[in-house]
């Protein structure tokens, strides 16, 4: 058994088994590109928020307490009430960049909205 940066690589075969060359390609797809279960995106949402009011939140921490994808929370987010962009303008020749707010009392009264009494 070889070990390739961290990661081991079984040399030998009992004859006639030949390795499946799908599953060996997905696995050092998802280890050169860092996706999977081991991405950014999938590390955000894994992590656990407690939501304060005082606090203002980023799509990120929004994704993970609502359990959604990054790109989901950021659809989401401008319909909710209370969202500030805090990011710059568009301009001539210049698109402007948007960085979203939502502070705890405004994401705990949308939760407490989309729940049944």
């Amino acid at each position: 058994m070889k070990e390739i940066i961290g990661m081991p690589l079984s040399t030998n075969y009992p004859q006639g088994n030949k390795p499946d060359l799908r599953k060996v390609g997905r696995d050092i797809y998802e280890w050169l590109t860092n996706t999977g279960s081991r991405g950014y995106k999938q590390r955000m949402r894994n992590q656990t928020i407690k939501i304060e009011p005082e606090q203002n939140y980023a799509p990120s921490e929004v994704a993970a307490f609502l359990n959604l994808s990054y790109d989901a929370a950021l659809r989401l987010m401008p319909k909710m009430k209370g969202v500030v962009d805090l990011g710059t303008p568009t301009r001539r020749y210049k698109r402007g960049k948007k960085k979203l707010r939502i502070s705890g009392k405004n994401l705990l009264k949308f939760v407490r909205s989309k729940t049944r009494d």
